[in-house]
C-alpha cells in the first residue's frame, strides 16, 4: 500500500556559493578549502557535532595513508590538523597509526570551520534534491525546523555514502562485483580501569610501531592480532558471537594508558544505505560489545578490572555506495603506484578488505617509500555538472576503495573537491571544465603534497 504525499512549497532558506553535505574527515576539508578560496561556503551535519567516523564512530586514530614510511606524503589540512592536535596533546605522532582524542579532534573541527567563516547546519538530514538539466539546483533537507531548500552554484558530496549523489541520479555501484556484498561494520568501544604497566609487560607491541613510547608525557600503547589468545577463549565458550579471530587493533590515546579503545566488534552482510541493516547492526554490535567486555575481562593482561567506559553513538560503515565518475581507480592502480597528471592527492595505505562472509581481512601491504595517485576525474560524477565527491564514495573499484577510505586520505580528496567547487564558482565553470593546472597549484600553494 502507497501513501499520497500532497506537494507543498519549500522554502529555499539560504543561497551560497558552495553547499558541503556532510561534515567528516572529507566534508570539513572540503568546507574549509572551499571558503579559503573565497566562496560562501555552508556545511550540513546530521549529529550536532562535526568529524564523521572518528568522532561518532570512535575511530580515534589516523590509519597509516598519510605516510609512506619514509616521509609525509598528505599536506595541507591534514598536516595542519596533525600540527595543531599534537601541539595540543591530543594527537600521538608515529609513522604508523596515530591515536588522538575523538573530543578534541570535533573541537577543532568546528572551531576551524567557524573561524574560516563556514556556516554550519548541525541537526540536520540531506533527504532530496532539485535538478535542473545537468545541474544540481539546490538539495532538500530535514531537521528540526522542518523542510526546506538550501540552493548553491556548486555542491560537495562528502556524505560518505554518495547520497546526495545518488538523489541527484548519478550512477553508482555498491559492494563486490560477484555478490554486492560489503565489507562489515563495526562497533568501536573504550574500556577503563586497565592496568597499563600489565598491559606493557605480556601484551605484544604491533610490528614497527611505538609500544610504550613517551612524547611530552603522554604514554602510548598499541597492539593488534592475540590470535592464540582469541582462539583459546573462543574453545573456553568466549567470543561465541564474535565473527573475529583476532583482536583486530587496540590503543590508547595520549596521556590515558588506562583507557584502552577497541575494534572487536564485527557485524557482517551490512548495507550502510538499508535503515533495518543500519539497525541490526547497532543491535548486534552492542551485544558483541558486551561478549567482548567479559573476554577482556577473563582473558587478556591488565583488563581484569577494566569496565566499559564509551561505546560509539554510530556503527562504524566501512564501505557502501561507490560512484561513478570520468576515471574509476582499480586495483592494480594501487598495486602498480599509478602515476596521473591530474593527481589531487597521494596515499600509501595497503588493500585492506575484512571478509564480508568471514572472519579474516585480505591485506596487501604497499612497500616502504611508495604511493600511488588518485587523479581529480575520481571525485567529478557522471550526469550532475556542477557536483563533485569526496571521501571513500569517490570513483573506484571495491579493492581499491578498500585503500582509500581511511580518514587521512579522505582529508587529502576533501581539500581537492573544496578547492575545485569554489575554483569553478570564482570562474564560472563546471568543475570538470576547471583547470587541472589552475587547480594543483592552488593545493601546492596551500602546503598540499602532490609529487
Amino acid at each position: 500500500m502507497n501513501i499520497l504525499f500532497p506537494q507543498h512549497q519549500i522554502e529555499v532558506v539560504r543561497e551560497v556559493d558552495v553547499v558541503v553535505a556532510g561534515g567528516g574527515p572529507s566534508g570539513f576539508a572540503a568546507a574549509l578549502a572551499s571558503a579559503r578560496s573565497g566562496a560562501t561556503t555552508l556545511l550540513i551535519e546530521r549529529y550536532g557535532f562535526l568529524g564523521g567516523v572518528g568522532t561518532n564512530s570512535l575511530v580515534a586514530g589516523f590509519a597509516s595513508g598519510f605516510h609512506d614510511g619514509e616521509r609525509l606524503i598528505i599536506g595541507g589540512i591534514y598536516q595542519q590538523l596533525r600540527e595543531a592536535l599534537y601541539l595540543k596533546g591530543a594527537l600521538l605522532k608515529t609513522d604508523n597509526y596515530e591515536p588522538f582524542d575523538p573530543d578534541a579532534l570535533a573541537f577543532y573541527y568546528m572551531k576551524t570551520l567557524i573561524d574560516a567563516g563556514v556556516e554550519l547546519r548541525l541537526h540536520t538530514l540531506v533527504t532530496d534534491v532539485v535538478m535542473q538539466g545537468d545541474r544540481l539546483e539546490a538539495i532538500i533537507v530535514e531537521s528540526k525546523s522542518g523542510r526546506q531548500a538550501i540552493r548553491a552554484k556548486a555542491f560537495v558530496d562528502a556524505t560518505g555514502d554518495g547520497d546526495v549523489s545518488a538523489r541527484a541520479g548519478v550512477s553508482y555501484e555498491i559492494g563486490r562485483p560477484r555478490d554486492g556484498l560489503m565489507q562489515p561494520v563495526s562497533l568501536m568501544f573504550a574500556l577503563g580501569g586497565v592496568n597499563a604497566d600489565q598491559l606493557v609487560k605480556e601484551v605484544e607491541p604491533i610490528e614497527g610501531a611505538p609500544f610504550n613510547r613517551h612524547i611530552s608525557g603522554m604514554n602510548h600503547m598499541i597492539f593488534e592480532s592475540q590470535e592464540e589468545r582469541v582462539t583459546k577463549a573462543k574453545l573456553e565458550g568466549y567470543l561465541f558471537n564474535v565473527p573475529r579471530k583476532d583482536i583486530a587493533i587496540g590503543w590508547t590515546l595520549p596521556g590515558r594508558p588506562d583507557v584502552v579503545y577497541l575494534n572487536m566488534a564485527r557485524i557482517q552482510q551490512v548495507n550502510g544505505t538499508n535503515v533495518e541493516d543500519l539497525t541490526r547492526a547497532e543491535i548486534e554490535g552492542r551485544y558483541q560489545v558486551e561478549e567482548a567486555l567479559r573476554f577482556f575481562r577473563d582473558c587478556m593482561p591488565g583488563f581484569k578490572n577494566s569496565y566499559l567506559q564509551r561505546v560509539a553513538c554510530q556503527a562504524g560503515v566501512r564501505e557502501s555506495r561507490r560512484i561513478k565518475g570520468a576515471y574509476t581507480l582499480t586495483e592494480q592502480d594501487v598495486l602498480g603506484l599509478k602515476q596521473f597528471d591530474d593527481v589531487v592527492a597521494q596515499a600509501h595505505y595497503m588493500i585492506d578488505i575484512h571478509d564480508p562472509q568471514g572472519n579474516g581481512t585480505h591485506i596487501v601491504h604497499l612497500n616502504k617509500g611508495t604511493s600511488y595517485d588518485i587523479p581529480y576525474r575520481c571525485l567529478l560524477p557522471d550526469k550532475v555538472s556542477n557536483l563533485l565527491v569526496a571521501g571513500r564514495c569517490i570513483s573506484a573499484t571495491h579493492e581499491a576503495f578498500s585503500s582509500l577510505r581511511v580518514m587521512s586520505i579522505s582529508i587529502a580528496l576533501g581539500e581537492a573537491a573544496g578547492t575545485a567547487a569554489a575554483l569553478s564558482v570564482k570562474l564560472r565553470l563546471a568543475p570538470g571544465e576547471l583547470s587541472v593546472a589552475t587547480l594543483q597549484n592552488d593545493l601546492l600553494a596551500h602546503g598540499a603534497i602532490l609529487h
